[in-house]
């Protein structure tokens, strides 16, 4: 449990230790010109300097221990109530099991995405009464590294869909947020999610600094879900924008063209994105589980930020790990217009209805 913050902790070790040498080295320099004349036993001179060694070790083991002790702590609270880590997961978590529950004779449906799902999936709204039940179990951030770690909970807690759609959103093969997505990460999942860091150590580090920064978090212990949005019985997310003025609209638009317009003008897969993304197929197939790759819904707007080279390539990517696992493509991009978005790829509530509506004739029937 204290291996994956070792590197984090040598890290502060060896900047408290240059800082201490730094003021120690002042320090007897100020000593020396103070004293030049006076003479004092040898003896009482190492003992001063030894007395400062050990003062000087002290503050260097300080941060490790410091942080092993913190996480320590978060690794106690989480083991006793798992749901303090990723609220959202384990709310959709108990909705998954209860419909298990409810319906232990058919199939169940599970899918997983980033905001994008989460806003247009309203399974509520499927009235077929046999086949797959389907439930929404998306994140908001969700990218590959994020839905591998999502499907290995569900499993590991006991879920096993007979069918799993992935959605696929481009830019997160690019480039993923790693300071927002190592914060949903529970301690004993570090080591799992190490494995798809861009750089060495680097969700050891972000993980870290989530923790220190969330340190208030611990005081949820009682009620973890406190103030938390409760969804539709199937996940469906109850808040849906019903209109935004087209100025709204425009501003919306501009916000996401920053966060996402410079990854989409390459369009190169991070070869982490394409192991976390493989693993997730992988894991699924090698539990019988049937996967769909959906290809979300996006404006013409969100559309044009692409270079057209760089997502032939994508495309032509997307084809190929899907024929290697044997997975459907489902490509929903063009399924709604500009203005059932706020933002070009995030839906008002026409948009989430359209979108469940169109899925209910396009997705269900394959995998019924």
């Amino acid at each position: 449990m204290t291996v994956p913050i070792v590197p984090v902790a040598i890290k502060l070790t060896a900047m408290v230790v240059r800082y201490t040498d730094m003021r120690l080295s002042v320090s007897r320099v100020a000593v020396a010109l103070l004293r030049r004349h006076s003479h004092e036993s040898p003896s009482r001179t190492s003992r001063r300097f030894t007395a400062r060694s050990r003062a000087r070790l002290t503050l260097a083991l300080l941060p490790p221990v410091f942080v092993l002790v913190f996480l320590a702590v978060w690794a106690g609270a989480e083991a006793a109530v798992p749901e303090i880590t990723d609220p959202d997961y384990h709310a959709r978590l108990q909705l998954v099991r209860a419909a298990v529950a409810e319906h232990p004779n058919r199939p169940l449906g599970v899918v997983l995405g980033s905001s994008r799902t989460v806003w247009s999936f309203h399974p509520e709204q499927l009235t077929e009464p046999n086949g797959v039940y389907w439930v929404n179990g998306s994140h908001v951030g969700a990218g590959p590294t994020l839905n591998r770690v999502l499907l290995h909970r569900f499993l590991r807690d006991g879920v096993k869909p007979a069918v799993v759609v992935i959605e696929v959103m481009p830019s997160f093969f690019v480039k993923e947020n790693q300071r927002f997505v190592n914060g949903h990460f529970a301690v004993s999942e570090v080591s799992l999610a190490r494995r798809y860091s861009d750089k060495p150590f680097d969700s050891d580090y972000h993980f870290l600094r989530h923790r220190l920064i969330r340190a208030t978090d611990l005081a949820r212990v009682a009620d973890p879900l406190a103030g938390y949005q409760v969804h539709h019985s199937r996940g469906g997310h109850k808040v849906a924008e019903i209109e935004v003025s087209p100025a709204e609209r425009t501003r919306r638009t501009a916000s996401e063209h920053r966060n996402y317009g410079k990854y989409l003008r390459h369009m190169t897969v991070r070869p982490t994105a394409d192991l976390a993304f493989r693993d997730t197929l992988k894991q699924a197939t090698d539990h019988s589980i049937r996967v769909v790759l959906l290809r979300s819904p996006e404006g013409p707007t969100f559309r044009s930020w692409y270079d057209p080279e760089g997502l032939k390539r994508f495309d032509g990517y997307i084809a190929s790990v899907a024929s290697e696992f044997g997975a459907l493509v489902i490509d929903a991009r063009l399924w709604l217009d500009e203005e059932d978005f706020f933002d070009s790829h995030h839906v008002l509530k026409r948009g989430a209805d359209k979108f469940t509506a169109r899925f209910a004739r396009e997705v269900v029937p394959l995998v019924r």
